[in-house]
C-alpha cells in the first residue's frame, strides 16, 4: 500500500475567529530580537492509504476528528466548511490543542525510503541510511 508524507504547520495560539480567517505568514515572522514572537513550527507525518485522499482522511481523523473544526481556505483567502471528502490540492486549517494548524501539502513517499533526518524532511533517504545516522547520534550522545 502506498505511503504518503503529509506536511502541516502550527501557527501559534488560536483565538475565536481562527477558522474564519486564513493565517497570514507575515503575522508569524520572528521579531528582530526573536523575543516574545510567535513561531511557525512545521511538521510531517506519514500515512499509508490506497490514495492521497485516503491518507488525508486518516490524517484528519487523527488530528481533527470533528470535521466542524476544519475549514477549507478558498483562493480569495476566505474559509468555508469542509463538505464531503478532502482534496489534497486544497489548503485546510483547524484548531488542535489550542493552536491554529494548517495543512500544507502531501507527497507520495518512495518505497523503501524515509524522510531525511539531515535536511528536516525535505528529502528522502533509504531506511538503512536513516537508521545508521540515528544510531551514530545515539552512540555519540548527541
Amino acid at each position: 500500500m502506498p505511503r504518503y508524507r503529509i506536511f502541516y504547520a502550527e501557527h501559534g495560539p488560536a483565538d475565536d475567529d481562527s477558522l474564519t480567517v486564513a493565517p497570514e505568514p507575515t503575522a508569524f515572522a520572528l521579531s528582530d530580537n526573536g523575543d516574545d514572537a510567535e513561531e511557525e513550527s512545521e511538521w510531517e507525518e506519514s500515512y499509508e492509504a490506497v490514495n492521497a485522499e485516503g491518507a488525508l482522511a486518516g490524517f484528519f481523523a487523527d488530528h481533527a476528528p470533528d470535521s466542524s473544526n476544519i475549514a477549507r481556505v478558498e483562493e480569495d483567502g476566505n474559509t468555508s466548511p469542509v463538505g464531503g471528502g478532502f482534496d489534497p490540492d486544497r489548503t485546510y486549517i483547524w484548531v488542535e490543542d489550542g493552536s491554529l494548524m494548517e495543512y500544507q501539502g502531501i507527497q507520495e513517499a518512495t518505497p523503501g525510503t524515509v524522510s531525511c533526518p539531515l535536511c528536516d524532511g525535505t528529502g528522502e533517504v533509504d531506511e538503512a541510511v536513516a537508521e545508521e545516522y540515528a544510531e551514530s547520534l545515539g552512540n555519540d550522545g548527541a
